[in-house]
């Protein structure tokens, strides 16, 4: 039957599974838009419950920081006597920052003014303009 019809329409071989491909894929495609518009709508996440956790998570975690943050005393700290953990209650300095300074001060001396701080490496003057309230030099 197939044989008459292409015979009829005077396609080659070639031409035929050309034309038998494009008419699958055209089955397959309605096929498969049918099975779509047909199931239900797909399952869809709620982010709004998400966002509030995260949100409740994000103001925890400040407040914890805010917290921990050491600040120090009420006197400003020598910072030419100050030993590495005296030195970590001043704010922004972590252990790395603070073993630096006892390093910079042990090869270079004593830190003549609250200036000085800023030629230790990884104190910018950023940093420094938060530390100054907090330090002193003795």
């Amino acid at each position: 039957m197939f044989q008459r019809f292409f015979h009829w329409l005077s396609l080659t071989p070639t031409e035929r599974r050309v034309l038998l491909f494009l008419a699958g894929t055209l089955v397959a495609g309605a096929a498969i838009r049918y099975y779509q518009e047909a199931s239900p709508p797909g399952w869809k996440f709620d982010y709004r419950a998400a966002d509030s956790s995260f949100a409740a998570y994000q103001q925890r975690v400040a407040a914890d920081t805010a917290e921990a943050a050491p600040i120090a005393g009420d006197q400003p700290l020598n910072i030419n006597t100050a030993s590495t953990a005296d030195l970590l209650s001043l704010p922004g300095i972590g252990r790395t920052l603070a073993e630096r300074i006892v390093q910079h001060r042990e090869q270079a001396g004593r830190f003549v003014a609250v200036d000085d701080l800023q030629r230790v490496k990884g104190i910018n003057k950023k940093k420094f303009e938060k530390l100054k309230p907090y330090i002193s030099v003795q």
